[in-house]
């Protein structure tokens, strides 16, 4: 057996307890971070997971996603909600939609001013017009024709406004669907919810249908509990450039 001097007895135990210390001191300085972590497992192509019954199922990774099987269903996919209601309301209130609902109340306001006119000329023709006299029956037909304008105007009216508002709703919601997608793609989501915040105060008129638009509030909010920062709504309102 190899016998050892004095000077390097001392050097062996001065290494020894210098790596005493340094270990200590590691260990102290990690509890304290509490930086202890569980070891790192893999990489591996699948982990196999069994039950308690002896059923397995394979764990792999699936184009970036967790899965246990060869269909599509059965993958893990990432998720996250979007206010449509909040970004449509602000779409809707755009330069462009503003113009075509002016252009429109301009087109109906002139056909309106030629109806009204029409009016008031049958009406000015009927002063001192008795039923006796031989026109009051060809002016009693004007007016009536006019009238008849008049109420076929208001139908067309209606009409053309409320189909405005559905081809606007349409695309401002596809402008929003576009904007929802590019930023699911940058942000690698997968499935993006439309949902109403549940903080959200309802929207009710008074009046006798207010239980009923109080459960319509109420059936329009699936979601009632979600992570915050999985709300995405802000991150597609800047896409659309609106606040």
């Amino acid at each position: 057996m190899k016998q050892f001097t004095t000077p390097q007895l001392a050097i062996f135990v001065a290494l020894a307890i210098l790596s005493l210390l340094c270990i200590a001191r590691f260990a102290t300085h990690a509890e304290a971070d509490g930086e202890v972590k569980a070891p790192v497992l893999g990489p591996a192509s699948s982990l196999i997971l069994e039950s308690e019954s002896g059923e397995t199922i394979t764990l792999k990774v699936d184009d970036k996603r967790l899965a246990w099987g060869d269909q599509p269903t059965k993958r893990v996919n990432s998720a996250a909600y979007v206010h449509i209601g909040k970004a449509l309301a602000e779409l809707l209130q755009g330069e462009s939609f503003v113009e075509e609902n002016q252009a429109l109340q301009e087109e109906l306001l002139a056909a309106h001013q030629t109806i009204s006119e029409a009016m008031a000329a049958v009406q000015e023709k009927m002063q001192g017009i008795t039923p006796d006299d031989p026109a009051f029956e060809s002016i009693s037909q004007e007016g009536k024709a006019v009238l008849q304008q008049r109420d076929r105007f208001t139908q067309q009216a209606n009409t053309a406004q409320a189909m405005l508002s559905a081809e606007q709703a349409e695309r401002a919601y596809r402008e929003l669907v576009e904007a929802v997608n590019v930023v699911a793609d940058r942000l690698e989501i997968d499935t993006v919810h439309r949902f109403i915040p549940t903080d959200d105060l309802f929207e009710i008129k008074p009046g006798p249908g207010a239980f009923q638009a109080a459960m319509l509030q109420i059936r329009l909010r699936s979601v009632l509990r979600y992570p915050e920062d999985i709300d995405i709504t802000s991150e597609v309102m800047e896409e659309l450039g609106i606040e």
